[in-house]
């Protein structure tokens, strides 16, 4: 553990301060954006077959919510909202978008937890069996299926998935969605598919990383050094081999994060999971500006933050990194 003052608590807390400059142009630059879209939340709601509304009464719904105000002064409220910590009022929800977000958080970042967790359990083993067999049929087997996994879009691989287990198996997952936190076992048989799924593509990536990285240090001197002093081949590749080869792997894992967020838009709409991605995808179509803006900065605060929990993590592993 760092001491406070140390350059890794003056890096971290100098990183923790631009996230907000960051967000604050993130936010703007969708404010405006999203303005541009055609249409507007009135005009979503009162529309449908068995509509009534007159044009007289969706300009007194535009002008009760605001939306015939100024660009700077909906921009300028959204603001101050933003500045109390309030992400707004969803209109087509009919409640705070925080209230509205706060479970289906849960369920997106448990889904890419697992996500990160199949990739990485995955891909290392692959990668550094097929550099230590190179030119094997191990490893032109791993790095087909590798190809093909980074070929197949998560979709595809879903519809298949789901397929094959339902033609072979007879067994689908479960449909109903419960909490991680009241029946985790229960919740784990809902997102094991869809994270494996998620996970797939990007273990791909990450296992051509790890054999080509793996490569390129296990014939430097140092491993010939650890070999010819006698260590046996597990504790050369895994201590010394993995250990400098790994830095390149994890950047490439820390914004392959990133990928899974894409990848959880459509894969939550696949299996019906009520997560950001499925709530983002009904937001937009409904105009609801505000709900897409809350979503967004909540997705892109987590990004911010794996990014740096992952530039903290080299100095862990390499002790030659420094922060000054």
């Amino acid at each position: 553990m760092p001491e406070v003052g140390s350059p890794v608590w003056k890096y971290t807390l100098r990183r923790l301060v631009l996230i907000i400059p960051t967000l604050f142009l993130l936010g703007t630059i969708l404010f405006f954006m999203l303005r541009v879209l055609p249409g507007d939340q009135a005009l979503f709601i009162t529309s449908g077959e068995e509509s009534v509304a007159s044009i007289e009464d969706i300009e007194a719904l535009r002008e009760a919510w605001g939306l015939n105000d100024p660009l700077y002064v909906q921009y300028w409220r959204w603001l101050s909202d933003i500045l109390r910590g309030d992400l707004g009022y969803s209109r087509y929800a009919d409640r705070p978008v925080w209230d509205a977000l706060s479970s289906k958080i849960e369920v997106t970042a448990t889904l890419a937890f697992l996500s990160v967790v199949v990739a990485l359990a995955w891909s290392l083993p692959l990668g550094i069996i097929s550099a230590i067999w190179r030119g094997s049929w191990v490893d032109q087997t791993i790095r087909v299926v590798t190809a093909a996994g980074i070929a197949m879009p998560n979709f595809w691989v879903a519809i298949l998935m789901l397929l094959f287990l339902v033609k072979f198996f007879n067994w689908i997952p479960p449909v109903q969605h419960v909490s991680v936190f009241e029946e985790p076992f229960t919740a784990l048989k809902r997102l094991i598919l869809p994270a494996a799924v998620i996970g797939f593509r990007s273990a791909s990536t990450i296992s051509r990383m790890t054999r080509s990285t793996m490569l390129e240090v296990i014939g430097d001197d140092y491993i010939r050094t650890a070999r010819a002093k006698g260590l046996g081949p597990w504790v050369v590749t895994l201590r010394h081999a993995l250990a400098n080869a790994i830095i390149p792997v994890l950047t490439m894992a820390g914004l392959l994060v990133a990928a899974l967020m894409d990848g959880a838009v459509i894969i939550e709409r696949i299996f019906t999971l009520p997560g950001l991605g499925q709530q983002i995808v009904d937001a937009t179509s409904a105009r609801d500006f505000v709900m897409v803006q809350g979503i967004v900065l909540i997705l892109a605060l987590f990004m911010m933050l794996w990014i740096l929990i992952i530039d903290l993590l080299y100095a862990w592993i390499d002790p030659r990194i420094r922060y000054e």
